[in-house]
């Protein structure tokens, strides 16, 4: 089991060695073993004000935020203002995608599991007031592709978010981020929250940062490159690490705040950890999507992580052990940093690794098969093309497109493409492989058309369609 003192001492003394080692700006961490907290800073804020990162400091959390909308739900959902499968023409009669048959059998389940079916990342934006959401939604989700129908496979979908996102609004008759810090960081005591650039400024607030060539890591030319329309996916929120625990340790705590106070009741809380689908291309270690939480391990480590460039961010609970950490960081190697620090907490505490050393498979060529997987796969956002490299080998290419192209040119890097080798771990299954034979993720092709070729291509993300 690990101890509040081990990781007292591990902040202590490894913490800024490994901010340093692994090329990361600023980092601050929280964690909880039982009902002891400690937390930590490193680094500065922005290279170019040199301003330390202290506990108060404010990151933004990306993804996380989706847990949080999830909350938010579920408290509806404990109100018997919705029901789990509920239509979600039911509450948002003029919710559709652009399939409208698909659309009314859409279910907030459905949203909640990424099992929605249509495409996801819709990074649009709309006005910058208190309408942007419902603006997204009946503008701008209108225009998505039914890809699968719902039900049929988990696919990572920030559009389902704002869908939800919206279904608060409603509910509640306030826009999203009052909803959030009226239900959520009140209760919770939270005070270090910001929803906005504006807001962000009255905090020491961490600044992404990316690699300039000479001039080392370099702050980004804007705080957030996505626009601020799909708040319930994550885009703008941002808090301090020990803010991002405190949400943790209440869903520890199956939904009581540290005083006491009721914020989700047991049951909900307890569903949201409970797996419904499994995840494609997961790996060695098969993992499974709750209400938005993600589960390892057999639900031995329930999680969520958010990121864009030059922002990571982790929100880890081990239930059975009661051990909660929150981990932000404004750049550098994160994964490099998690598995030097974090993960071995984990395997004190719990006895697994989520950074197994997992050598790469040996390269054997395409193989036979390989006109199954070659071609291009895509959405509105990114092109992805399978193809026979120079040396004979299968590789993955990755291009930013439309909205995903102008987050890119907004944070000063060029769109791709971005390649790298793929070799064949068993069946349809790929491991992305990097320098020095580490493997970068996993592929997993799904399903067959006419001749035989892959239908879908999926990142253990996103379910990305073979393109005509």
């Amino acid at each position: 089991m690990v101890s509040i003192g081990q990781v007292r001492d591990d902040l202590h003394f490894n913490l800024p060695r490994l901010v340093l080692e692994h090329g990361v700006p600023g980092a601050s961490v929280a964690v909880g073993v039982g009902d002891a907290v400690v937390e930590a800073a490193s680094g500065v804020v922005n290279t170019r004000t040199r301003v330390p990162v202290a506990p108060d400091s404010v990151f933004q959390i990306q993804s996380i935020t989706k847990v949080w909308t999830a909350t938010l739900i579920m408290q509806l959902f404990d109100e018997g203002l919705v029901a789990l499968d509920d239509s979600v023409r039911a509450h948002l009669p003029e919710f559709r995608t652009a399939d409208p048959d698909s659309s009314a059998s859409i279910t907030i389940r459905h949203l909640l599991t990424h099992t929605g079916g249509f495409e996801g990342d819709l990074w649009k934006a709309t006005t910058t007031g208190d309408d942007a959401l419902q603006r997204l939604v009946e503008d701008c989700v209108p225009e998505l592709p039914q890809s699968e129908a719902p039900g049929t496979r988990y696919s990572y979908c920030s559009a389902g978010m704002a869908v939800l996102g919206r279904i608060v609004e409603i509910k509640r008759r306030m826009p999203f981020a009052a909803a959030v810090r009226s239900y959520l960081a009140v209760p919770l005591g939270l005070e270090e929250i910001a929803f906005n650039a504006d807001e962000a400024l009255g905090f020491s607030t961490a600044m992404g940062h990316l690699p300039q060539g000479d001039r080392g890591m370099r702050p980004l030319p804007v705080w957030a490159t996505f626009p601020e329309s799909n708040a319930p996916a994550g885009s703008h929120l941002a808090m301090s690490a020990r803010a991002l625990l405190a949400f943790g340790r209440m869903h520890l705590a199956d939904g009581l705040a540290p005083d006491g106070t009721r914020v989700l009741t047991e049951a909900s809380a307890k569903a949201m950890r409970s797996p419904e689908t499994g995840i494609p291309a997961s790996g060695p270690d098969p993992r499974h999507i709750g209400l938005v939480w993600e589960l390892g391990h057999g639900g031995t480590i329930v999680g969520h992580a958010g990121g864009t460039f030059g922002i990571a961010s982790l929100l880890m609970l081990l239930p059975a052990q009661g051990v909660s950490i929150a981990l932000l960081t404004n750049g550098g190697d994160f994964n490099g940093l998690f598995r030097d620090l974090v993960d071995p907490w984990i395997q004190a505490a719990a006895g697994v690794s989520t950074a197994p050393s997992t050598p790469a498979p040996d390269s054997g060529g395409p193989g036979a098969d390989a006109a199954r997987y070659i071609g291009d796969y895509g959405t509105r956002n990114q092109l992805s093309t399978v193809s026979i490299g120079d040396d004979g080998r299968l590789e993955l290419s990755y291009t930013a497109t439309c909205e995903g192209a102008e987050r890119f040119a907004k944070a000063g890097i060029p769109p791709g493409p971005f390649t790298s080798e793929i070799r064949r771990v068993e069946g349809d299954l790929f491991a992305s492989v990097g320098p020095g034979e580490t493997i970068g993720g996993y592929t997993e092709f799904l399903d067959s058309d006419e001749a035989g070729r892959a239908r879908f291509m999926h990142t253990g993300g996103r379910s990305i369609p073979r393109l005509p």
